[in-house]
């Protein structure tokens, strides 16, 4: 199982390689299309010919993303921008400021122009909310959230509650966990043997399943 996983990897890098290539040669030949134009149409046209044969061997995606490439940048350096998470459109700033009042960019975008490297970078790493999404599934970190969080728990079951509840009571974010103690997690009940006594409530609640007034 992981050796196939591994050859898949391996297989997904070196058509990443290959699309490298061929992006580099379109582009070449894109702009020396573009330079002989004016000089000798007699050049130019088979030269055109060649990289739209390059380009249609690329992924429609991939090409696609390539040519989008310059307006893609650009909404990146403008000072804010937008985009829709469940048919909602959310406005983000672009630049984080900091204690110096230095602007610095949440996304830093690739400064290379070539289309080579900018298939690297797109299949390799790519921007944040774009696949193979080593950023994240969203283009942007969420704001506005207080990033308090509680995990196991406190004490018995009933004081956890109280504890929750106090903790939630003036919070926008309610993000609270309950983990269970080791003797919870093992399906037994506290008892007064060594091997059970010091490890009910540690790391976690213990949940209690016989009847304590007996």
């Amino acid at each position: 199982y992981l050796a196939e996983i591994a050859d898949q990897v391996r297989s997904y890098h070196a058509q990443t390689e290959r699309a490298a290539r061929l992006a580099s040669e379109a582009q070449a030949l894109q702009r020396s299309t573009a330079v002989l134009e004016s000089e000798d149409t007699s050049v130019a046209e088979p030269l055109a010919a060649l990289a739209a044969e390059r380009r249609q061997q690329l992924e429609p995606a991939l090409a696609e993303q390539l040519e989008r490439w310059p307006e893609t940048r650009a909404k990146y350096r403008e000072q804010s921008q937008s985009y829709l998470v469940r048919d909602r459109e959310v406005f983000v700033e672009n630049y984080a400021e900091t204690l110096a009042r230095t602007k610095v960019p949440k996304v830093a975008t690739p400064a290379s122009q070539d289309w080579g490297e900018l298939t690297r970078f797109l299949r390799g790493e790519n921007l944040p909310g774009a696949f193979p999404f080593t950023a994240g599934v969203f283009p942007f970190k969420r704001q506005g959230e207080d990033p308090a969080r509680m995990f196991a728990g406190e004490g018995g079951p009933e004081r956890t509650n109280r504890r929750f509840h106090f903790l939630a009571r003036e919070s926008n974010a309610k993000r609270l966990s309950t983990a269970f103690d080791s003797v919870t997690l093992y399906g037994r009940d506290p008892a007064e043997r060594p091997d059970i006594y010091g490890k009910v409530g540690n790391s976690g609640v213990s949940i209690c399943t016989l009847d304590v007034a007996k």
